[in-house]
């Protein structure tokens, strides 16, 4: 009778066949092999090729090695392990996500410190978790600078597109990744050597610290975590490293195209694409100079020339993943996909061009193409004031603005529409259209009617100013109803109307914009003194209408009765009671334009007074009418005449009620996202008309 194959009983009653005497040969020679030791390999043979859950396999094989593997025996474990194909499944029962309490891998590490370099070398990437590594890298991306959650074949086409653009020269990868990288490991050291590379191209003086030592500490980090098969923390590094690159690499390419300038240039940005403009003032100073530096190479008269549009009108573009870094965080330029949104504040756009004031106190100007296209803003009061804000003004007001717009953004919810460029640039250039037209076409015919009305009241020899106002106002109506059909359908035209009156206008008329106008009804009832007190510009618009708070018992009652005086108001009137000779309300672009049709007799008392004040101090004078009085006593010429100061208060009281308290007003009730500006159109006065 043949020998019958030798079987190991692994359970009570439940017998497997025996490890091969060769196999054991290999491994003992002559020495005599190890029961205990085969008995644990067949252990795990078994529930191996049983496909069993690993947290059984691994409850089970611990059982069957206490009692029979110690410090002599378990390498020849180790061995046998490796020799029957085994190694690296016995070795991935000590990964932390199966290997909860450390039990396993605590037991042999007592038994020998050296087996955690066999734990890495067998399940180093052949074990590694994918489903708890992807996990892990998804919240990496998320936890970055990147604005969409991206994927390393994502990552890897895209230096493979950069290569083609010129970062060969920058990035000398030992793998090329158009090659079909299908190995996790191999894809990890491309991105490797792509961090490496860019890293030292970069100048760290110009990067955030925090950044800066999270990208030094990540490779340490990373191998770290691989060391010690936490599949989640290593996923979730290298997530967040591949999401900055990402978005860095993406950033420059649109860098490099929207500057037309090449790689190395484009790098001196990166603190642009990584960084936010909350936080140290050292960063921000440094992002100010870098985004003036883009302004500068885009060129001021194409930034100017971008149509202004309302904040909101990015919700209807962007989704909250875009949005919320781009507000929240505060980041100075971010890419996506074709397009580009950089920031422009006043203070970026002043160190640019020389103090010029920016428009708009924050805006974001949207490029496709590398064109840019239009800018979606918040309206302002510094350029409505006739006057250049002061550095320290500039500065101050971008944390407030956006910390409003935080609150404007929430809560940050899907486009109501896909995303639809080409219809927001339609939008943004009617409205740029419509805004050109009312200071040409507009502005012609308003000349034209003043001058008609004058003729026909002279006919019927009653000629005063609020007849001649009356006609131009009537008139006027008419020709803008045409104007807005030929170039901006959809455009509200409000005429001779309350806020109030307004208000309920557009929320019949334009119902989806109601919940815009959430502070709409609260900010109506508030007096004029109460907004202006309210306001986050309160000390510059005290300041222009020439109210000083300092020794006042009662601040709101002696400025109700301070502009009663000044501006002619009741102490009672409402910012629902003001009226607009017109209104233009744009619903797709969310933008707001008052019109004031104003006479130019107040023109003509400008052109006088500047006379007076060029005779009196020559070329000494350089236009600040703020320091008109220092000026006057640095020549010698004693006090500012009296004519002066007053054909001086004149002149501001009419601008100042008009247009700056007014549109004050209209961003009390519009909030930040609507765009709101204030425009005035002088026709010819009586005096000039008699002429």
């Amino acid at each position: 009778m043949a020998d019958q194959p030798r079987t190991i009983m692994i359970q009570d009653w439940f017998t497997v066949p025996a490890v091969p005497d060769e196999t054991l040969r290999s491994i003992y020679g002559q020495r005599t092999p190890d029961p205990r030791v085969e008995f644990v390999a067949l252990t795990v043979e078994y529930y191996v090729r049983a496909q069993a859950v690993r947290s059984l396999t691994r409850t089970r094989v611990l059982d069957a090695m206490r009692g029979r593997i110690t410090a002599d025996n378990v390498w020849d474990l180790v061995r046998l392990l490796a020799r029957l194909g085994l190694a690296e499944e016995f070795f991935a029962l000590a990964a932390l996500e199966v290997d909860r309490d450390s039990a396993f891998r605590g037991f042999l590490l007592g038994l020998d410190p050296i087996l955690m370099d066999a734990i890495r070398h067998y399940s180093f990437w052949n074990t590694v978790n994918p489903k708890l590594f992807f996990e892990g890298f998804v919240v990496g991306v998320a936890a970055s600078y990147a604005t969409v959650v991206v994927d390393l074949v994502k990552l890897l086409q895209l230096v493979g597109r950069l290569q083609n653009e010129g970062f060969s020269t920058l990035y000398l990868l030992a793998t090329e990744p158009d090659a079909g990288l299908n190995r996790l490991d191999e894809q990890v050291a491309v991105v490797k050597q792509v961090f490496s590379a860019l890293l030292d191209e970069l100048d760290p003086t110009t990067l955030p610290a925090k950044l800066l030592k999270v990208w030094r500490d990540w490779n340490r980090e990373f191998e770290h975590d691989l060391e010690n098969l936490d599949w989640f923390a290593a996923g979730k590094r290298l997530g967040r490293i591949a999401g900055d690159l990402y978005q860095l690499l993406v950033g420059i390419a649109e860098l490099m195209a929207l500057l037309k300038v090449a790689v190395k240039a484009a790098i001196r940005y990166a603190p642009l694409l990584v960084g936010v403009l909350r936080g140290a003032a050292a960063q921000l100073a440094l992002l100010t100079r870098q985004l003036a530096a883009v302004l500068i190479a885009i060129g001021k008269a194409v930034i100017e020339a971008a149509p202004r549009v309302g904040m909101d009108l990015l919700r209807t573009l962007f989704p909250p993943e875009v949005l919320r870094p781009l507000i929240r965080e505060g980041r100075a330029f971010l890419a996506q996909g074709e397009l580009t949104l950089s920031a422009v504040f006043q203070a970026a756009h002043a160190e640019a061009f020389a103090g010029a004031g920016a428009g708009t106190g924050y805006g974001v100007l949207v490029s496709q193409n590398n064109k840019p296209v239009f800018m979606a803003a918040t309206s302002e009061l510094v350029s409505s004031a006739g006057r250049q804000a002061t550095r320290a003004e500039l500065d101050q007001a971008l944390d407030a603005i956006l910390a409003k717009l935080d609150e404007a953004f929430a809560p940050l919810l899907k486009p109501a529409t896909p995303a639809n460029l080409s219809t927001a640039v339609t939008y943004a250039t009617r409205a740029g259209q419509l805004a050109r037209r009312l200071t040409t076409q507009l502005n012609g015919f308003l000349q034209q009617v003043a001058y008609a009305a004058f003729v026909e009241l002279r006919k019927l020899g009653r000629v005063n100013p609020g007849q001649l106002g009356q006609i131009i106002h009537r008139a006027m109506e008419i020709e803008v109803a045409k104007l807005i059909g030929e170039v901006a359908p959809g455009v509200l035209p409000i005429t001779e109307k309350t806020l109030k009156v307004t208000l309920e206008t557009i929320k019949s008329s334009a119902p989806e914009l109601g919940p815009l106008l959430t502070r709409a009804d609260r900010a109506l009832g508030r007096t004029i003194a109460q907004m202006l007190l309210e306001h986050p510009d309160r000390e510059l618009l005290l300041k222009l209408v020439g109210f000083d708070a300092k020794g006042a018992a009662d601040t709101e009652r002696a400025l109700a009765s301070h502009l009663s005086k000044r501006f002619g108001w009741k102490t009672t009137t409402t910012v629902g009671d003001l009226k607009s000779d017109l209104l233009l309300l744009d619903p797709n672009a969310r933008r707001v334009t008052n019109v004031d049709w104003t006479s130019s007799t107040k023109l003509e008392k400008f052109e006088e007074t500047w006379g007076k004040v060029a005779e009196d101090l020559g070329g000494e004078f350089d236009g600040n009418w703020e320091a008109i009085a220092d000026a006057y006593v640095k020549a010698g010429k004693g006090g500012v005449p009296a004519e002066v100061v007053k054909g001086l208060e004149e002149l501001t009281t009419h601008a100042v009620r008009e247009t700056v308290v007014r549109q004050a007003a209209l961003q009390s009730v519009f909030g930040e996202l609507f765009y709101v500006l204030s425009h005035e159109m002088t026709y010819k006065g009586l005096n000039s008309l008699f002429k």
